[in-house]
């Protein structure tokens, strides 16, 4: 059997991916994977008790707002990413919601210099680490999530394609750990949720040479 044959054979039953069912995938997955972390959250630490006051609900809105703004972000990346030849055309906005979370953090910072280590400390000494900690466990299963949903795809930048996941997945916990978290600053918002997520990346990007390859 010549090659020209042979390569005829192969390709003779090939059908096209569907476009939208590799979307819908995507959106399952986002969306299972942020109802297991909020799910996550109130079984393992719980809302914060004085949550539904004012003062403090307007604070887990913003929260909310930058993670919801990297998770659509890196969503609409990995839309294309999950497709050959689009992988690099849409990059540029990803990190456009943490320049802008650090040019206000900045900017507070500045109009209290006397407050620096209130402010990034947040409420309490060990808040930072028990941020990057919680936002990285309620990041997993999102992860293993949206891995799943790429696979069902062609992503051909592994490492970029699995750090956009992290990224993600990371946002998506930091969704599910602003109803707990009690540290109500910007600049701690800004580093300590950004910091988590990129230890997500990370951890995406390790994986995904692993699991999306094919």
């Amino acid at each position: 059997m010549n090659t020209d044959r042979l390569i005829d054979m192969l390709s003779a039953e090939l059908e096209a991916v569907n476009s939208s069912r590799l979307t819908r995938t995507l959106i399952l997955a986002l969306t299972t994977g942020g109802a297991i972390a909020f799910a996550l959250m109130l079984v393992t630490v719980g809302l914060r008790p004085d949550l539904w006051s004012s003062g403090h609900i307007e604070w887990v809105a913003v929260k909310l707002l930058f993670a919801l703004g990297v998770i659509g972000t890196g969503a609409l990346l990995l839309n294309r990413a999950i497709r050959p030849g689009l992988e690099d055309a849409a990059n540029w906005l990803l990190p456009f919601p943490f320049v802008a979370a650090l040019v206000v953090a900045v900017s507070a910072l500045l109009a209290q210099p006397q407050a620096w280590r209130e402010l990034l400390r947040g409420a309490t000494t060990f808040s930072p680490a028990r941020c990057l900690l919680l936002i990285v466990l309620f990041s997993a299963i999102p992860l293993a999530g949206v891995i799943y949903a790429l696979r069902q795809g062609a992503p051909t930048r592994l490492k970029l394609c699995g750090a956009i996941a992290g990224i993600v997945a990371g946002g998506i916990g930091a969704a599910a750990y602003a109803f707990n978290c009690r540290s109500d600053t910007i600049p701690f918002i800004a580093i300590w949720y950004s910091a988590a997520m990129g230890i997500c990346a990370v951890i995406g990007a390790e994986l995904g040479p692993r699991f999306l390859r094919w």
